[in-house]
This record gives C-alpha cells, structure tokens and sequence, in this order.
C-alpha cells in the first residue's frame, strides 16, 4: 500500500500546473464540427475526428495563430471570425 501511495505521489508530481478552459467554441468546417477549447494558458485544444491536439499561441500580425509541430496541426483565427485549420 505504501509503495502505491508513493508512486502515485511521483505521477502527480508531473502535473503540478493546473489550467481553465476560458471559452469554448464548435466551428463549422464543411461537414466536420471542429471544437476549440481555449485555455487560460495561451494554448487551444483542437478537438477533430474523435482527436484531440494541444495547440500553442504563436506570434502573428492578425488574430491568433495556434501550433503543434508534433501532430503538424495550425489553427488561425482571424479578427473577422474566419478560421483555418491545418492538419498534415
């Protein structure tokens, strides 16, 4: 029982920062429902197709562009409320 209690005291030591979904939104591209959760954090999760990708804040001179260089996914959204998605 002890050694449980320590490991699962180790597992939670990796997750020790905590973040809040401040708004989320379902966008209507073609047939699919792409679901943006934005968090309090300055990153979006993209939920597509039953995936779900962290995508972070980069720099841009219009609205909000979003990256995850490991799934190769862009989200960008711009001050008009058009957005683009970007799957490889």
């Amino acid at each position: 029982m002890r050694l449980g209690l320590v490991a699962f005291m180790l597992l939670l030591s990796g997750c020790t920062h905590v973040v809040n979904v401040e708004k989320t939104v379902e966008y209507k591209c073609g047939d699919q429902i792409v679901l943006a959760e934005y968090l309090d954090d300055e990153s979006v999760v993209i939920k597509i197709n039953g995936q779900n990708s962290v995508l972070k804040r980069s720099e841009t001179d219009s609205g909000e562009r979003f990256d995850n260089t490991d799934s190769k996914m862009t989200f960008v959204k711009k001050d008009n409320d058009s957005i683009y998605l970007s799957t490889k």
